[in-house]
């Protein structure tokens, strides 16, 4: 009988022993490589785990993280560890979505038994800049010359009696004149259209030619703004560049959307930080912010045509 009692104590302990070895044997983590983050800015995500057999691992589930995007996931790597194997992948991500989020606690599987990693908090935000304040260009200070009074009021003077005798003329000649047609020949520009022939008209300009990198950035800022008001899809006179992306959310692609934010923080690092962009990143954000238009365009008279 004793004997009996030993052998099934010690099955049992060994059953016990059997279940805690995947325990003891299995370390995973997750590390992001920024806490604070702008909306739309990427953050690069580590997955890890080592084990003593990479065999039978179920990995993380990567469909969905809540509250942030998958732009893109990168390939799984196995290497030697110090407890037999190591798998890790590298996710870069990204969150629209203003205020503290949290990178859920992630989980893999190993012989019927569940590990976790730790949850990571991330703090999501907008530019620097204060987005209640009005939406105004920075310009430099302009030097104006000293003029005496009486000089000035001469040409007070000089200018009215122009400004009266070419409205005489103006008077004379509309009187002689037949009245013209005054109404619009031709088809009207749709929003798309102006939208592009503006930035057509911009790259045939002479802004980079001549240095003034700032009006580039502006103008083209403008016309991505003008677009989205005359489709009444945001960009208030007021408001920032980030509150412009969170508005363009629903009608584009994540990566678009990435893309798109990055050629914006770019264009403000431009016109508020005198940034000086290289060539191959003045081509790039004019390429954005027309291919964005274009996808913008095609999902806004897709739904209404539906």
């Amino acid at each position: 009988m004793v004997n009996s009692g030993i052998k099934i104590l010690l099955v049992h302990l060994f059953l016990m022993l059997a279940n805690l070895l995947p325990a003891q044997s299995v370390r995973i983590k997750a590390t992001a490589n920024k806490d604070r983050i702008l909306i739309g800015e990427p953050i690069l995500l580590q997955l890890e785990a080592e084990s003593e057999t990479v065999a039978g691992i179920g990995w993380f589930n990567l469909d969905s993280i809540p509250h942030f995007e998958i732009i893109e996931t990168g390939k799984q790597d196995t290497l030697a560890g110090s407890m037999g194997k190591i798998i890790s992948q590298s996710l870069i991500i990204t969150s629209f979505d203003s205020g503290s989020q949290v990178i859920p606690q992630m989980a893999i599987t190993l012989n019927n038994s569940r590990f976790l990693t730790d949850s990571i908090k991330i703090e999501v935000g907008y530019s620097t800049t204060d987005p209640n304040q009005p939406y105004h260009d920075i310009r430099d200070i302009i030097e104006v010359s000293v003029v005496e009074p009486l000089y000035v009021n001469y040409i007070i003077a000089v200018l009215t009696i122009v400004a009266i005798v070419a409205l005489i003329l103006m008077l004379r000649q509309k009187k002689q004149l037949p009245e013209l047609d005054v109404e619009q020949k031709g088809p009207r520009l749709t929003p798309f259209e102006k939208a592009i022939a503006a930035l057509k008209n911009l790259k045939a300009g002479t802004f980079l030619e001549t240095g003034q990198y700032k009006n580039y950035f502006i103008q083209l800022n403008e016309v991505l703004r003008n677009y989205c008001r005359a489709e009444n899809l945001g960009a208030k006179p007021d408001s920032s560049n980030s509150s412009l992306v969170v508005d363009l959310k629903p009608l584009l692609l994540n990566e678009d959307l990435f893309s798109l934010a990055q050629a914006l923080r770019l264009a403000d690092a431009v016109k508020f930080a005198r940034y000086q962009p290289t060539t191959e990143e003045q081509e790039q954000v004019h390429e954005v912010i027309r291919t964005s238009i274009e996808k913008i365009n095609q999902q806004v008279h897709k739904k209404s045509a539906t």
